[in-house]
């Protein structure tokens, strides 16, 4: 749902630029004495440089050049068409599609919102420079400025290095129905290359960047104002939250995973988390929970077609997690309330089914907590949400552990049982509600195995 769009779109490993500004001019203040002068876009100079900065990543990062990387630049224009390139390989319209259902389903987009063409839009203006694992190439945006050319050059290294020592590749073809775990992976490699990107840019400026020792910079990114840049890019100003959100998430959160793990370990041991990677958005907004091996609880929901009865199907099914759970609640109430309420994530699952007939559309969703009270504060912030979203307030025959909400789209009914809730959203009535709660409950849950010692 939240997550599946950005993960699917990245088949390439890249920067975006709102990012860069981010990072290079507000976050990097404190360690960087001035910035300098924009000057006309020239990638020739930088480009011919590859080596160089090649054997500074190499030397950041503690990882050996086993071979040189090939280099080049791309118009906004030819960055369209690679972008387009991928998601052709990688999402079928009918993907796009049922991920569109659903983010309507819960109000994320508005109704007739065109989502692949949208994300084609923002990533054109977006992405600064990307990685190829296939063809082994990183490209350089032919219109970024030349002050940020060898930061972005930094970044894209670090993925060829990653792609050298990890393989790359096999984040292309990542199993579908866990976009939480698959947006978790991108956020390690993502996070990995921004940290060496930091510290490579604090070098040149004559500072020793000691990530392990400054705050964190995910908090100081998540505080910063980006209102200002509204004007300079359009497409991202006027996105939907969650596109925004999940477009930056490997980035911004992902540089503070990376940081939480050289606090306690090095660069080197990094390494080990391409072996063992991070199963959850969960674990990247919590590097504590890696560390401990807090892995989720995988849940199958059981079946609801033979309750909607004849001409309902699947239409979509995946993992929210917890940063996609933080993204659903935010756009509906306080963001503080928002971020409480998803932090006790422990795992869940949710299916929309459709009748094409009707257009009539049934969401479900199973979730499980880390204590009984992370459920209830859960529960109370869905119901919140819930009344906000649709603009009703919840009917006299709701219960404490058991909220219903009329609504014009159907019903939605939202259960508490100790650790667990579960919610339905589009009901026909009540006598549904109780059939697909009662088959609901029954979905199976698998707890992760223990870590081997």
């Amino acid at each position: 749902m939240q997550n599946e769009f950005p993960a699917r779109a990245r088949r390439r490993f890249g920067v975006v630029v709102v990012l860069i500004t981010a990072l290079l001019v507000s976050t990097s203040a404190a360690f960087v004495r001035g910035q300098a002068k924009l000057a006309s876009p020239d990638t020739s100079t930088s480009l011919s440089a590859t080596g160089d900065v090649l054997k500074d990543v190499s030397r950041i990062r503690h990882l050996d050049i086993l071979q040189p990387v090939k280099s080049g630049s791309k118009s906004h224009d030819e960055i369209e068409q690679s972008v387009i390139s991928d998601l052709d390989e990688s999402t079928t319209p009918e993907e796009f599609d049922a991920t569109s259902k659903t983010l309507i389903k819960l109000g994320m987009i508005p109704k007739g919102f065109h989502l692949r063409e949208y994300v084609i839009k923002l990533l054109r203006e977006q992405v600064a420079g990307y990685y190829e694992p296939k063809t082994k190439i990183f490209y350089l945006a032919s219109w970024l400025p030349i002050s940020e050319q060898k930061s972005v050059m930094a970044h894209e290294l670090t993925h060829a290095l990653q792609d050298q020592h990890f393989n790359l590749r096999r984040f292309e073809r990542w199993p579908k129905g866990d976009s939480d775990a698959e947006l978790a992976a991108h956020a390690l490699m993502e996070g990995e290359a921004t940290a060496v990107m930091l510290q490579y840019s604090a070098e040149k400026d004559g500072w020793n960047l000691d990530l392990a020792k400054v705050p964190s910079l995910t908090d100081r990114m998540l505080e910063q104002d980006s209102g200002d840049d509204s004007a300079k890019y359009p497409v991202l100003s006027g996105a939907p939250m969650v596109l925004k959100e999940n477009l930056q998430f490997p980035y911004v959160y992902g540089v503070g995973f990376v940081q939480g793990i050289l606090k306690s370990r090095s660069w080197r041991q990094l390494d080990d988390c391409y072996a063992h990677l991070p199963q959850s958005t969960k674990q990247i907004m919590h590097p504590d929970r890696y560390l401990a091996h807090d892995d989720p609880v995988k849940i199958q929901i059981t079946d609801l077609s033979p309750v909607l009865g004849k001409g309902w199907k699947r239409a979509d099914e995946d993992v929210n997690g917890e940063f996609g759970y933080m993204v659903l609640l935010t756009q509906f109430i306080n963001k503080q309330s928002a971020r409480a309420a998803a932090a006790g994530w422990s795992g869940d699952r949710y299916a929309l089914y459709e009748n094409p007939a009707t257009g009539d559309s049934v969401l479900a969703q199973y979730t499980t907590w880390d204590t009984a009270k992370d459920a209830r504060e859960f529960f109370d912030a869905y119901a919140e949400r819930s009344e906000a979203r649709y603009n009703a307030k919840r009917s006299a025959k709701s219960q404490p552990n058991d909220c219903v909400i009329e609504t014009s789209e159907g019903l939605v009914y939202i259960g508490l049982r100790d650790k667990d809730v579960i919610v339905i959203e589009g009901a026909g009535n009540q006598q549904q509600v109780a059939s697909l709660s009662e088959i609901l409950w029954k979905s199976k849950k698998t707890s992760p195995a223990a870590p081997s010692k």
